[in-house]
């Protein structure tokens, strides 16, 4: 009678004390394992932390496998890492120069252009320019100095070996998350500028939302600020401030 008695009474505390705990990871929107795929752009960059050249594009798409490090009632926290096998980044280029000149009223175009397009710092540095003035005959002349401005694309793959991220409320479908990553990109060619590297390192930070439709499966929508630099294994080391925005589709298993 007396071991029945303490059969039950363990079997008691030991469901009330399970009934106290957190959910089990099962009950969390936090799948163990998962793949996603994201599509990234980003319009402009500026000076922000580092950078220093202005008006860089980057587009492309990334592969990611995550894995969940731990989970409790109201944080999860996760590993990464990434690759971007389709990423390319754009420059703007200094194309040549068109000088128009008019004395007295006639006007002559003269244009010079560059053998190849060379990248720029920023194009806010090539305004058009006007000079007035007088002959030595005593004409009047006005000449205008107008820069050909273009862009390049340059394909740019990269790995993003460490990507630590924190979600927030995991038990819940909506969860705000926030993240840094570290990385490398190589290129086909130097950028941002000539004379810089075609290996340049990347780091970011950022944060978003994350939507599951079902414990497996999410949709993520991702601000990010990304930092480029060559860590001046080149000539000149300018470096590159860029604002992602970032979707992408999470598979878990």
């Amino acid at each position: 009678m007396q071991l029945r008695c303490l059969v039950w009474c363990a079997t008691l505390v030991f469901s009330t004390w399970s009934r106290g705990q957190a959910p089990h990871s099962g009950e969390y929107y936090a799948p163990l394992n998962s793949v996603a795929g994201f599509a990234e752009y980003s319009n402009s960059s500026s000076h922000i932390i580092l950078g220093d050249d202005r008006q860089r594009k980057f587009a492309g798409l990334a592969l990611a496998y995550q894995r969940r490090i731990s989970a409790a009632h109201w944080m999860a926290w996760d590993y990464s890492a990434e690759i971007r096998p389709l990423l390319f980044e754009s420059d703007p280029t200094l194309d040549g120069q068109r000088i128009t000149l008019t004395i007295d009223g006639k006007s002559k175009v003269y244009e010079e252009r560059s053998p190849q397009q060379v990248p720029i710092e920023n194009v806010n540095l090539y305004p058009d320019r006007t000079f007035s003035g007088t002959t030595l005959e005593g004409d009047s002349f006005t000449e205008v100095f107008h820069h050909e401005l273009g862009r390049r694309w340059t394909y740019s793959p990269g790995v993003t070996p460490l990507c630590f991220s924190v979600h927030l409320l995991p038990a819940h479908r909506l969860q705000p998350f926030l993240a840094s990553t570290a990385g490398f990109i190589v290129s086909t060619r130097d950028i941002p500028e000539f004379y810089t590297s075609a290996f340049n390192f990347t780091f970011s930070f950022g944060g978003g939302v994350e939507w599951f439709r079902d414990h497996k499966r999410s949709w993520t929508v991702e601000y990010r600020m990304q930092h480029m630099s060559n860590k001046d294994i080149g000539y000149i080391n300018p470096g590159v401030d860029s604002q992602f925005i970032r979707v992408g589709y999470r598979f878990g298993f």
